[in-house]
C-alpha cells in the first residue's frame, strides 16, 4: 500500500469532529442578575438583545451551539438543579419559536471551596462537551464577558471572543468566527 493510500484510509476510520461555538450563560445569552444574585425563578430570565438572531446564524452555519455556565446558586441552595434544567428547556423552547436551539447544556452546581473541574476558570465543561459531542475544541470558539470564561476556553484549546455589554454584537461575532 502507498504512503498515500494509507492516509486516505487512515482518515476514512478518524470521525469527523464538530465545530461549536460555546456561550456562557448569564451575562451573554441572558441578562446579568446582580452581583452575587442569580436567576432563580423564570420570571427574572430575560434573553440579551441579539442572543437568539446570533444562536440561530451559527446553527444555520453548522457549528455546535453549547452552553457552559456556572450555577454557584445551586450549591448555595439559591435555586435547585431542577429549575436550572428546566430553565434549559425553556431557552431551547424560546429558541424553536425562530427554528434554533442550543445543542447541550453544560453546568456546575458547585461551589468555589469544592475545587472541582467543572466550574470555570477549569476547563472541565468544555473537556466533558468535547468528549461527548465529538468537538474539535482547537477549531471551536468560546463566547464569554469574564476572565473564567476565557481562560476556561483558552485552557480547553477554544479560542475565545470576550463581550462586555448585555447587547451582543452580531456582526463582530461573526467576523471573528472568520465567516
Amino acid at each position: 500500500m502507498s504512503k498515500l493510500a494509507g492516509t486516505a484510509l487512515f482518515m476514512k476510520i478518524l470521525p469527523k469532529l464538530n465545530r461549536a461555538v460555546f456561550f456562557d450563560r448569564d451575562g451573554v445569552l441572558n441578562k446579568k442578575p446582580s452581583e452575587h444574585d442569580y436567576v432563580k425563578n423564570f420570571d427574572e430570565f430575560f434573553w440579551n438583545q441579539g442572543a437568539q438572531e446570533l444562536i440561530k446564524k451559527i446553527n444555520d452555519l453548522g457549528f455546535k451551539v453549547i452552553v457552559v455556565s456556572n450555577q454557584r446558586g445551586v450549591a448555595r441552595g439559591k435555586m435547585t438543579a431542577d429549575f436550572v434544567e428546566k430553565l434549559h428547556i425553556r431557552m431551547n423552547y424560546d429558541l424553536a419559536k425562530t427554528s434554533a436551539h442550543i445543542d447541550a447544556f453544560y453546568y456546575c452546581p458547585h461551589d468555589l471551596a469544592d475545587k472541582c473541574m467543572c466550574r470555570k476558570p477549569a476547563s472541565g465543561m468544555f473537556l466533558y462537551a468535547a468528549k461527548e459531542l465529538g468537538i474539535d475544541l482547537e477549531n471551536s470558539f468560546a463566547i464569554g464577558d469574564n476572565d473564567s470564561d476565557t481562560i476556561a476556553a483558552v485552557a480547553a484549546g477554544c479560542r475565545s471572543i470576550k463581550i462586555t455589554t448585555d447587547t451582543l454584537q452580531i456582526e463582530k461575532i461573526l467576523s471573528t468566527l472568520n465567516l
